[in-house]
């Protein structure tokens, strides 16, 4: 059922010149909102939830604004004394919106919790959330605050987490550096933790089930070592398999690129010639097809090229790719070690969140707006950073002609340096 307010309304474009000013009404419905008019003859104008870029709240003023991709701003006020509900209502409906189309809900929904959420982003700045709905699901947890925007933890990006059963706090940390603080569960607190560390052993128990059944030489120890840095595919260094069990690095190349064309392998070859392995990574997940009950294998593989300012990627498990994608790792000067490290993480959100497909990563945006992909183009901060990233494609089935395009892409991906003048 839609939800209406009586409010007044103009909009503007982007040189702030007025374009209409009416008293009327507002509609939310479940992916957009509609603006209409006094009278039966203003059918007004609808706003889709993935056109807004901006938003910004008056609570002085009591006014609403946002700003559409399109750079055109409507400023929404005059609510009486409805403001504070306007406001719930529709983060509350765009909410449940955004965690459909930006893939926010993994698996099926255990139970639902209201707390006060608290987020410390890596370079260590608090953001109150305030009061929140939480919802557990399989492999995520979505928090609906009341007054912004929703995000999820999932649970494959969860570096560990601290139960403060003394202050009844729950701590999440991620493997991005951020953190967030759960507090004010109530009686919910024991019941909240159980769930979540119940969910964090299946995730672990699955994942290990499916190691033992394509490593069968490994011990169940080494196997949870392993399935700690390689869950749901995450890209691992070949440095840290070693450091879990010298034959580990062996066997899983060996795993990954059993089903790898010869023309992928010769450039796998090349690339590996030209750099480090301390620059090598694996990705790797199982899962089952419907028609059969046999456990099968998606394996790909990164490679970063310093000297270049390049990460290749490329997939292992099908035998008709031969395809490398290559992405700039630093557009600005900096360390190289840790700026591949937040490649890699974006990379890993990209293939777990969109079930390993490669597209979204680089298609044109025309290709991918009617797709499921279209809001998270627009929302999604790691996929944004990812694809302004992409330099190009290696699609030449002859390997000997990498090298050529290695150098072509390497122009493409240097940082320009700005002279110092001297004095």
């Amino acid at each position: 059922m839609a939800l209406t307010y009586n409010l007044k309304y103009r909009k503007q474009n982007f040189f702030n010149k007025v374009l209409l000013e009416k008293e009327g009404e507002i509609i939310l419905d479940r992916h957009s909102l509609r603006l209409k008019g006094k009278g039966a003859r203003d059918h007004g104008e609808n706003i889709f939830f993935a056109d807004m870029k901006e938003l910004l709240v008056s609570k002085d003023e009591q006014e609403f604004t946002f700003i559409t991709f399109k750079k055109e701003k409507y400023i929404l006020s005059n609510f009486l004394n409805l403001f504070e509900a306007f406001l719930k209502d529709f983060y509350r409906v765009r909410n449940d919106f955004l965690a459909e189309s930006l893939f926010m809900k993994v698996g099926m929904l255990y139970h639902e919790y209201d707390g006060q959420i608290e987020v410390t982003n890596r370079f260590g700045k608090i953001f109150q959330k305030g009061k929140s709905r939480l919802q557990v699901y399989e492999g995520s947890m979505v928090v609906f605050p009341e007054k912004s925007d929703c995000f999820a933890v999932f649970y494959n990006f969860l570096k560990n987490h601290e139960c403060d059963e003394d202050d009844y706090l729950i701590t999440l940390q991620t493997d991005t550096g951020s953190s967030v603080q759960i507090s004010k569960l109530g009686t919910s607190f024991g019941d909240f933790k159980e769930t979540l560390e119940s969910l964090l052993g299946k995730m672990y128990e699955k994942i290990v089930n499916n190691l033992q059944e394509i490593l069968p030489d490994f011990d169940a120890g080494t196997l949870l070592k392993l399935a700690s840095v390689l869950r749901e595919g995450k890209l691992v260094q070949i440095g840290i398999l070693k450091k879990i069990h010298e034959d580990l690095p062996q066997k899983l190349q060996a795993l990954t690129l059993q089903n790898c064309p010869g023309v992928m392998m010769e450039k796998l070859k090349i690339l590996r010639e030209i750099t480090d392995d301390q620059y090598f990574y694996l990705g790797i997940c199982c899962y089952s097809r419907t028609d059969s009950r046999d456990l099968q294998v998606r394996s790909w593989f990164a490679l970063g090229l310093p000297q270049q300012n390049l990460l290749a990627l490329g997939m292992t498990s099908n035998p008709r790719d031969h395809y490398l994608y290559f992405f700039q790792i630093l557009a600005q000067h900096g360390d190289f070690s840790e700026n591949l490290a937040e490649k890699i993480n974006e990379i890993n959100q990209s293939m777990y969140l969109f079930r390993y497909d490669f597209g979204p990563m680089y298609r044109d945006k025309h290709e991918l707006k009617n797709t499921k992909y279209r809001t998270a183009l627009r929302k999604s901060t790691f996929l944004r950073l990812l694809r302004r990233s992409y330099i190009g494609k290696s699609t030449n089935p002859d390997a000997a002609a990498l090298q050529g395009e290695i150098e072509r892409f390497a122009g493409r991906a240097k940082i320009a340096t700005i002279p110092v003048p001297a004095f």
